[in-house]
């Protein structure tokens, strides 16, 4: 009864690219993975840009209002670069999902707030054993996009992860979402990796 059947593999491995294409596996995004250590990482004299944002942690009353974002935010996933899924569909997912974090899914949810409106989110995750994080979603509301927000909070999640004794971090995302690689390429994260991600659809 699977509709749709994932497959993460690795880019550099011919055999699985070509038995995937075989089985009509459609590429659907390239998944491209950074990481940095936090070792270096001040959050008293790291980068900071006027803004005006109040950073601070998520409340369950602020989940209408990033659920609103979150709808609209992921137009580089491969939910979206899927034709097979509804815009209401990848929309009830995203949302679906930063609501959960915001009840305790999530390690790391953050807020940022200007002129006492949430304009932004970002989520992630500790894993102990390793001790180090990945972030999950960030959000920018549509009209504060490119001002800063998305930038203020990635650095500012970097801020509460070295508070909270994480050594490293690492952050996944599309190959052709080149906006979002340069800003986390500005903040001191190299290459770790590149995937490549398939959707195989039965019955279509």
């Amino acid at each position: 009864s699977i509709d749709c059947l994932y497959l993460l593999a690795v880019s550099d491995d011919p055999p699985t690219i070509w038995l995937a294409e075989q089985h009509h596996f459609s590429l659907v995004e390239v998944r491209y993975t950074l990481e940095r250590s936090l070792t270096n990482w001040d959050p008293a004299t790291r980068p900071r840009d006027e803004t005006g944002l109040l950073i601070r942690a998520a409340s369950s009353s602020d989940i209408p209002v990033i659920q609103d974002i979150a709808r609209t935010s992921y137009v580089d996933s491969r939910f979206y670069f899927d034709p097979n899924f509804s815009q209401e569909s990848w929309s009830r997912y995203y949302s679906t999902w930063v609501k959960k974090s915001v009840e305790g899914g999530a390690d790391l949810a953050l807020v940022a707030e200007k002129d006492g409106e949430v304009v932004g989110y970002i989520t992630g995750l500790i894993d102990r054993e390793k001790n180090e994080a990945i972030y999950e979603l960030t959000g920018v509301r549509e009209a504060a996009r490119r001002s800063g927000v998305g930038q203020e909070l990635f650095r500012s999640g970097l801020d509460w992860y070295v508070q909270h004794g994480i050594s490293k971090i690492w952050v996944a995302t599309q190959g052709r979402n080149i906006v979002t690689q340069r800003m986390i390429q500005r903040n001191g994260f190299v290459s770790k990796s590149c995937q490549l991600y398939y959707h195989k659809w039965f019955n279509r």
